[in-house]
């Protein structure tokens, strides 16, 4: 396998070097046969990905405690996210389900390279052209009429017919042309002069378009010689290419935000996991008085039971807090645009997510864990500023807001379509004739005396009877126009809900933050308390026991949640707003996105 990979990359490799008629007139096959060699072999992969490493699981909690870590930081993991970032990753297999609408490093390139939609396309319309032709002829005939033969019957004749043209469209619409025809004529006509003939040509010619299709602006934003509802003119191309790059920037910012939300999915699982250790170590002590007293107290049994039972019901938390289940977690567009933090534990699910997107390998004998901690210092944010830049920022809005200036010089363009076609035709001509084409006497010197000159010019005039493709083309490009125009104003509507909505988020997480804290204190402090008095010899009741260390638990817990919540929901401010990216200290240096070595990070990103 790995030869015959080897040789159809060397075959293929050779074909990109081809730049002779092999394939043309000699019929050459062999760089499709290698390609179809392998498509009829099913495509078989050329190369596998390192997969030597098994995926880390755990069978039993003590396995877990033999793993080795590997600490990282949120830049740490932006900055590696970017370095394997040739495709923006994201967490809804959209790689395998519809990969066509993946961004990557190559979009903004194929978007510049298009033969069909990019600026260089359009400016190809303007490109000088370069025609040749040449036609050799011979006739051999009989004819009954003199007339017809020239003054014989038998007719016999050799013609050469040699056209060279360079013409170029301007930017008004004209199509100028500058042309070399040569012929030579050598027959038996009795009326000729000589035997042989050869008459030289320049033309110079142009057609200026004085109403349909002519003009700066219409060549600009339709391109030469369009159709109706057919705009692809250089100052289209340039907004096209100005949304790929609005749009790049969108990937990059979701890609981003992705990489966050799992980093702090991962931080959450992590604190999750010490919450479940704590209160399963705290129910193995329970469980294990408990049981001491058993044998020599019947009615402990019942109570054994329930400390037996609590121990059990933690020792599966906790399984469940390592291994984690495969369910839905922090992603864009999970409830909001940033993403909600869905608040599931997990710490092999959360690594094995946070790997796939910042592309390291899925499964190694280290487990990443995260060493920043989240934010929970108060922030408030100025409405009046938030918002304007949000409405100035937002990625969506900007590349929808150019859609709307492409409609607007639509509309220019589709009223050209109202006018009639009216253009203005002229040739210039100078000829010479002689029996050589070239020499003293000859052809070429007759034409540089220009003793033989002839001009002609002429008007074309086409009206189609009502204007009913033109009055379309018109009524389509406003319409167009006022829909985007609606769906801008209702997206603008759409980011000031999501931000306020955010904002709002941020401030209910931070309260939630402090009562949390609040609720663990206490429930750590009753907990103590009834500890205390057990250690002590002092009666206490099991239930309530138990039930104080459940709560523990729990209050832990929700306190590391809303405290992740907290963090992505200032982080999702800057999202809503389209300053994620500056936040993170990125920008984009030769179409490629690099993170500033100098930079600190920011509040909302700690």
């Amino acid at each position: 396998m790995v030869l015959a990979c080897a040789v159809i990359g060397s075959t293929i490799a050779g074909c990109r070097g081809h730049r002779n008629l092999s394939e043309t007139v000699c019929n050459d096959t062999a760089c499709i046969d290698a390609i179809m060699k392998q498509v009829d072999a099913g495509a078989p992969a050329i190369s596998i990905p390192d997969v030597s490493s098994p995926p880390l699981t755990v069978r039993t909690i003590e396995d877990f405690a033999a793993v080795d870590y590997q600490n990282l930081s949120l830049n740490e993991a932006i900055q590696t996210a970017l370095e394997h970032s040739e495709v923006m990753r994201d967490l809804g297999a959209t790689v395998l389900r519809a990969p066509q609408t993946l961004i990557t490093q190559q979009t903004k390139p194929l978007a510049e390279f298009d033969p069909q939609t990019s600026i260089e396309s359009a400016l190809s319309a303007f490109d000088a052209q370069l025609y040749a032709m040449g036609k050799w002829q011979n006739n051999d005939r009989k004819f009954n009429n003199r007339f017809f033969g020239g003054g014989a019957n038998a007719f016999k004749q050799d013609t050469h017919d040699y056209i060279a043209q360079l013409s170029k469209r301007t930017a008004t619409g004209a199509e100028l042309a500058v042309r070399n025809v040569i012929d030579y004529d050598a027959n038996n006509a009795t009326g000729n002069i000589t035997d042989s003939a050869w008459q030289s040509q320049i033309h110079a010619e142009m057609r200026q378009p004085l109403m349909q299709g002519g003009g700066i602006q219409f060549n600009r934003i339709a391109g030469p010689a369009s159709q109706p509802g057919i705009y692809s003119g250089v100052l289209v191309a340039k907004v096209n290419n100005d949304i790929t790059s609005s749009r790049f920037r969108q990937g990059t910012r979701d890609f981003l935000s992705n990489v966050v939300n799992a980093y702090w999915d991962l931080y959450f699982a992590y604190r999750d996991l010490d919450a479940k250790r704590e209160a399963l170590e705290r129910s193995r002590q329970t469980w294990q008085s408990y049981e001491a007293q058993k044998s020599s107290n019947r009615k402990s049994g019942a109570a054994e039971a329930l400390a037996r039972e609590q121990y059990f019901r933690f020792q599966s938390e906790l399984q469940d807090a390592i291994a984690g289940k495969l369910i839905q977690r922090t992603q864009v567009n999970n409830s909001t645009s940033g993403g909600t933090f869905a608040g599931l534990g997990g710490v092999l699910a959360a690594e094995r997510r946070l790997r796939l997107l910042i592309g390291l390998p899925v499964t190694s004998s280290q487990l990443l864990r995260p060493m920043d901690e989240p934010l929970s210092a108060p922030m408030v944010f100025d409405w009046d500023s938030i918002s304007v830049e949000a409405l100035r920022l937002r990625g969506e809005l900007q590349q929808q807001r150019l859609l709307v200036k492409r409609r607007e010089m639509e509309v220019l363009a589709a009223r050209n379509f109202l006018m009639p076609s009216l253009d203005l035709v002229t040739i210039y001509r100078v000829r010479g004739l002689d029996k050589d084409l070239a020499g003293d006497r000859s052809a070429y010197s007759e034409l540089g005396s220009f003793d033989f000159q002839e001009y002609e010019a002429g008007l074309e005039f086409k009206l189609p009877i009502g204007l009913r493709q033109g009055y379309l083309a018109v009524r389509h490009a406003k319409t167009q126009l006022v829909r985007d125009r609606a769906v801008l104003e209702e997206q603008e509507r759409q980011v000031l809900h999501d931000l306020a909505a955010v904002v709002g988020e941020s401030d209910r997480a931070f309260l939630q933050m402090q009562t949390n804290m609040n609720r663990y204190l206490a429930a750590s402090e009753a907990l103590e308390v009834l500890e205390t008095n057990r250690e002590a010899g002092m009666p206490v009741n099991l239930e309530q026991l138990l039930d104080a260390q459940r709560r523990v638990s729990e209050s832990q817990s929700r306190y590391f949640l809303s405290l992740t919540e907290y963090t992505l929901a200032a982080k999702n401010v800057q999202f809503e707003k389209g300053t994620l990216l500056q936040a993170a200290n990125l920008f984009l240096v030769d179409e490629e996105f690099a993170i500033a070595d100098f930079a600190e990070p920011t509040p909302m990103l700690p």
